[in-house]
């Protein structure tokens, strides 16, 4: 991703999509999403919505070049696919860096550019056309009813089906066993040099039908 120029000061993001706010709830103690909302720590509510905002354009962008499933309003996934061309892919991430631009403020999208550039370069050659799973959240309320699992395994058949791997990288430790589970036992324990946090990149192989 190349740096785009100084960022503006950050717009008043929109009423959440309830999707979205519920992500934000989920998600709002990883360090990655501490460190690009980072301009808003003192405002927790104004936080929320942020974060929430981010992952709309997140999820344009899985729209666009991927899929998303949800389960209601409670939680989702967001998968980056080879659905679409590499140019279709360049253009929706920059489209999603615009909005980020005018809603994270300049030391978050300054730490959203360095932290992803610097996981990308992590990843290896033969993962570069397998799918991503960039995205799994359930707000805490709604936990424990197995719709992590249940969103993201109608994906990973359809993987499986195309004969292509997936990947995704976790800065929970808690979250290994789960994924491990789901067939994601090629892991790798990086980290991650902004922020100076671990964390993990997880594969998975295709599965031949049964």
């Amino acid at each position: 991703m190349q740096p785009l120029s100084a960022p503006p000061a950050p717009h008043s993001p929109p009423e959440p999509v309830p999707v979205c706010a519920s992500l934000a709830e989920a998600l709002m103690d990883d360090p990655f999403y501490q460190a690009v909302t980072i301009d808003h720590a003192a405002a927790p509510a104004l936080r929320h919505r942020v974060l929430a905002h981010y992952f709309a354009l997140a999820m344009d962008e899985a729209c666009a070049v991927g899929e998303v499933l949800q389960a209601g309003p409670d939680g989702a996934a967001f998968w980056i696919t080879n659905r679409a061309t590499a140019s279709e892919k360049a253009m929706h991430s920059a489209l999603r860096a615009e909005g980020l631009v005018r809603c994270l403020g300049p030391l978050g999208f300054d730490n959203y550019q360095r932290i992803a550039a610097a996981m990308e370069e992590q990843v290896p050659g033969n993962l570069h056309n397998a799918w991503y799973l960039s995205i799994l959240g359930v707000r805490p309320a709604a936990r424990g009813q197995g719709l992590a699992q249940r969103l993201i395994l109608p994906t990973l058949v359809r993987a499986d089906l195309a004969g292509t791997a997936c990947y995704l990288e976790t800065f929970n430790p808690l979250s290994l066993p789960f994924y491990r589970r789901l067939g994601f036992t090629s892991e790798t324990e990086c980290v991650e040099p902004v922020l100076g946090r671990t964390y993990w990149l997880m594969a998975r192989d295709a599965r031949p039908p049964s």
